[in-house]
């Protein structure tokens, strides 16, 4: 029978709130830099130019198809390689998160456009309203509505992607916890907890997702 030690990995909680708000950094500024490039690439990918959707598509495509963990290890060390200069390791974690979120921030947008009634953007364009007008005015702002539950998803997904800057020494809850077991030899608690301060941080947003969109399904 195995003898649990929590008390011995209590005493290092100094440890896990560090690797907690790294962890929390790195997601939102992955979220940001998602977003940032997730939003102009969703409108642009239902462009009725194909110079400006097809690039976009391959993209969306390629940084879907392909493992978070493999672009990460690319941007870190491959890009010193190419470009000439090293990028830090958090800073390497975020571009690379930034990126494959979006794709994905890409597919939300074009989702969340289409599902709004096309009638809608026919009767603001018949009345002369230009494209771009009638998608800024009309079409996001409902939109957006049906975007922020797989927003918060996202976000509670990069949070979770984030354990793999592990890999390339970012001092996030992953690493912290690893460098734990190193000092204490315990690591079924400190797994464990580390799973309870994922779960702590992560399900909120899940929750607060999942009521959203129960709620904007009733007033639909």
């Amino acid at each position: 029978m195995y003898n649990w030690q929590f008390h011995i990995i209590a005493d290092y909680w100094p440890v896990f709130l560090r690797g907690a708000i790294v962890t929390l950094e790195i997601t939102l500024a992955a979220t940001i830099l998602g977003l940032v490039i997730g939003l102009p690439a969703g409108i642009a990918r239902m462009s009725r130019s194909p110079y400006v959707r097809m690039p976009v598509s391959v993209y969306v495509e390629f940084f879907r198809a392909t493992p978070a963990l493999v672009q990460i290890v690319w941007i870190y060390y491959c890009f010193p390689i190419l470009f000439g200069f090293q990028l830090e390791a958090k800073t390497a974690l975020i571009v690379a998160l930034g990126i494959h979120s979006g794709a994905y921030i890409a597919e939300i947008v074009r989702a969340g456009v289409n599902a709004v009634d096309k009638g809608q953007f026919m009767a603001a364009r018949s009345i002369g309203m230009p494209h771009l007008m009638a998608l800024r005015r009309i079409i996001l702002p409902q939109a957006l509505q049906k975007m922020i539950p797989p927003f918060i998803n996202e976000f509670a997904n990069l949070m979770k992607l984030s354990t793999l800057g592990a890999i390339i020494a970012v001092y996030e809850l992953l690493q912290e916890s690893n460098n734990l077991i190193a000092t204490t030899y315990r690591p079924l608690e400190t797994y464990t907890f580390l799973a309870l301060v994922f779960f702590a941080i992560t399900f909120p947003w899940i929750w607060i997702s999942r009521r959203l969109e129960h709620r904007l399904q009733r007033h639909a």
